[in-house]
């Protein structure tokens, strides 16, 4: 079975904020920076290379600035926050419409979301109930 994104590099962009991509805050490679969403400038850190880890729909998102993959944050609160980390974390991603997709953490119920449309937003892990600013596409780079 195919996996259901081809390994390569993308830009993410948010189907409800379609305006908005996902970006790994300033560039910035260190612990625990902020994934957020924001125009598309098409800068290594809005590029993130995706890695089949299960060869269908398991999957690490490294981001092309460097050694850091979208994960959680260390801060601990709800919802979680997602931010850069060295270590990576598996995701699986799954159609949920034409061209729509979410991304979904392998190890408890939640999908990766941007809560709001104003630029700069931090991404967060919630729960899924189909809204739109849970669906992603992912655009070849």
């Amino acid at each position: 079975m195919a996996p259901i994104i081809p390994d390569g590099e993308y830009w993410i962009k948010n189907a409800a904020f379609e305006d908005l991509y996902v970006d790994l805050s300033g560039g910035s490679t260190s612990p625990n920076t902020p994934i957020i969403g924001w125009d598309l400038h098409k800068g290594t850190n809005q590029k993130w290379r995706i890695t089949t880890t299960n060869g269908v729909n398991q999957y690490v998102i490294k981001s092309a600035a460097g050694d850091s993959y979208i994960s959680q944050a260390d801060v601990r609160i709800y919802p979680p926050l997602i931010a850069g980390q060295a270590v990576p974390l598996q995701w699986s991603i799954e159609p949920v419409g034409d061209n729509l997709f979410r991304i979904a953490f392998v190890y408890a119920n939640g999908v990766i979301t941007l809560p709001s449309d104003r630029r700069g937003s931090q991404l967060n892990l919630e729960e899924w109930i189909g809204e739109r600013n849970q669906k992603w596409m992912f655009e070849s780079a």
